[in-house]
């Protein structure tokens, strides 16, 4: 089940950690459709974000965005072509701001160009706005979730690569996360979501992708995928 007129087309990736074959011939495309991949554990789900934006190196297969291969090209350079990556764990700095964290990124003309600005994303997440000036170790898991979103939002991203977003969060504020992305999805920024959760990845995507032992198991609907409880046992435990 391929997108159509995919921004990002994997094909047949390999990822190895010493002797260990982490990703084994990964195919996959992302469109306008936000996708979410899903899958238990130590299946590669995070390997394959990182590969996505250069931080493990591949040893074999190819990464296009936009029609153009990413082979070769850093980290800062793939954000620099429209990647903006949320990793798991957030990955805030404790002692800055909330306001410096998304100054430190904010790029000049962007309000002119008509793209994200710290009041855009303050707008987007009224909470942060109230919490400006707070440094983030003060912040609740939410509200640092909600700054790492601010913080990719503002490189101007094409395609927004998010690694478990509802971890560790509760319900009532994984119920906001959801809201805020599927109106980024409205407004036509193409997503790439890593859930183990299935009622988030299905309320963010309507285009699964199963990864078991670092290899794509099954593509499929989210509808289809809900109203198939062994399938649903079967690669995912539930």
């Amino acid at each position: 089940m391929a997108a159509v007129d995919p921004i990002l087309t994997v094909r047949d990736l390999d990822v190895y950690y010493g002797q260990a074959h982490i990703l084994q011939g990964v195919n996959l495309a992302v469109g306008a459709e936000p996708v979410a991949v899903l899958g238990r554990n130590g299946m590669g789900k995070t390997t394959l974000c990182q590969a996505l934006m250069g931080l493990v190196p591949t040893a074999h297969g190819t990464i296009e965005f936009d029609g153009a291969d990413l082979a070769g090209r850093k980290p800062f350079q793939r954000a620099e072509a429209g990647f903006g990556y949320v990793p798991q764990g957030r990955r805030i700095f404790p002692s800055l701001s909330v306001h410096e964290h998304l100054r430190l990124v904010e790029q000049r003309g962007a309000a002119a160009a008509g793209g994200w600005t710290i009041e855009r994303v303050y707008e987007l997440f009224p909470r942060l706005a109230e919490r400006r000036r707070n440094g983030a170790a003060a912040l609740s898991g939410g509200e640092q979730q909600m700054l790492a979103i601010g913080r990719a939002l503002l490189t101007n991203p094409r395609l927004l690569i998010m690694d478990e977003p509802s971890e560790g969060l509760a319900p009532v504020i994984v119920d906001h996360m959801v809201e805020a992305l599927t109106r980024l999805s409205r407004e036509g920024l193409a997503m790439l979501v890593v859930e183990q959760k299935l009622a988030v990845a299905t309320a963010l995507a309507e285009r699964l992708v199963i990864v078991v032992n670092g290899r794509v198991a099954l593509e499929t609907t989210s509808a289809a995928f809900i109203a198939d409880p062994a399938a649903q046992h079967r690669y995912l435990g539930i």
